[in-house]
């Protein structure tokens, strides 16, 4: 019990430190969001979709994000709990617990039922340990199955720390330009319930464009 306690209390620091952390930091990047027209929306709002963003990638378009009550797939490896909580802070739903390797499905299902009662939801395709930047099946079987599109975020920092880590982590510098970009929404195309050859390959293409878009 007492372990349990103590881990508790690990976990709830760290969440919080992470939270300022994040805050303070964000708060001065010099930051610019670019492509929020391809975001699909119906009477003036926001339609749900699947975000995708790249692990590496995802710390400034989590920023960008804050406040709009996106679920995100927390892993439950290691630090998925203090991830969710964090997350939880910056005004996103109580994240679906799962990953690629764990919880997988339990997860998956969550965030369809999300998405058909009108929530958007996000992905790292690569996460919780990679390869880098090569897509999981799950988000494109969230998107099939709850009828609506993939819209690729990424970012692009002028100063940034990379940490040694398998997705090469970024994480912009204090008073960076960081420019966030959403790309145009992919559609993915299956066969029956099968993903069609080639949407993979399709998806990464997707992606990479949004990556261009703020690099430019």
């Amino acid at each position: 019990m007492n372990d349990i306690r103590v881990r508790e209390r690990k976990v709830r620091w760290a969440a919080l430190a992470g939270y300022w952390a994040v805050q303070l930091l964000a708060r001065t990047w010099r930051l610019e969001l670019r492509g929020e027209s391809h975001w699909p929306s119906m009477d003036g709002a926001r339609r749900p979709v699947v975000v995708a963003v790249w692990h590496g990638l995802m710390l400034a378009p989590i920023w960008t994000q804050r406040n709009r009550g996106i679920m995100a797939l927390a892993s439950e490896h290691g630090d998925g709990e203090i991830i969710a909580r964090i997350l939880e802070r910056l005004g996103y739903a109580p994240p679906a617990r799962g990953s690629s390797s764990r919880g997988g499905l339990r997860g998956l299902m969550t965030l369809v039922a999300a998405l058909r009662a009108g929530r958007s939801v996000a992905f790292t395709p690569d996460g919780p340990r990679g390869p880098a930047r090569v897509a999981q099946a799950g988000l494109f079987v969230a998107a099939h199955r709850a009828g609506t599109v993939i819209v690729p975020m990424s970012m692009h920092a002028a100063r940034a720390w990379h940490l040694r880590s398998w997705d090469r982590y970024a994480i912009p510098k204090p008073f960076a330009r960081v420019c966030v970009t959403i790309g145009e929404p992919f559609v993915p195309r299956f066969d029956g319930d099968t993903l069609a050859g080639g949407e993979v390959e399709r998806f990464a293409s997707a992606m990479d464009a949004a990556e261009a878009m703020a690099r430019a």
